[in-house]
């Protein structure tokens, strides 16, 4: 995740998969592209397979997995929201801020030994008390581990309330 905005008022966080879009759309075209010159060439199972078949594939892999995540901490409203963005729609969930005991790392384990990791909220209080998941894919780097840190020092900062 990126922090957008941190200012003592607010916190902004966003997770944009920008390298697996913008991969998935190059593989895209340049399957089209095949599809094209077969289908000029005459070759019908080419054309089939490069115009309809795998793009058909890839937009299922565009739609299930391309989505934009943001979580957004703000002190003036004594709110939490969290907003998901796919291709099919749009979710937010919101909470009050009071709830927010802090954030955590949840990490995942592969079956060839890897670790991946996500950033999680813990309310302590409210109708949802637990974890909850800001992105519900794990990833490989220190994206959340930076993401932890900036949300728990930022609800950690002593603010003047005037």
């Amino acid at each position: 995740m990126k922090i957008i905005r941190n200012t003592p008022e607010q916190l902004i966080l966003r997770s944009v998969p920008w390298f697996m879009a913008a991969l998935l759309s190059i593989f895209l075209l340049a399957v089209i592209g095949f599809g094209m010159q077969s289908f000029f060439e005459g070759d019908r199972e080419g054309a089939f397979w490069g115009l309809l078949g795998i793009p058909a594939f890839l937009g299922i892999f565009l739609i299930a997995f391309i989505r934009r995540d943001e979580v957004i901490l703000d002190r003036t409203r004594n709110l939490v929201e969290m907003h998901h963005s796919t291709f099919l729609g749009r979710k937010r969930v919101r909470h009050e801020l009071q709830n927010l005991e802090r954030a955590m790392v949840q990490a995942h384990y592969g079956s060839k030994g890897g670790k991946t990791h996500r950033v999680a909220l813990v309310l302590s209080g409210g109708m949802d008390v637990g974890r909850h998941p800001v992105t519900p894919v794990y990833s490989g780097g220190r994206s959340a581990h930076r993401a932890m840190e900036a949300i728990n020092i930022w609800l950690a900062m002593d603010v003047d309330s005037s």
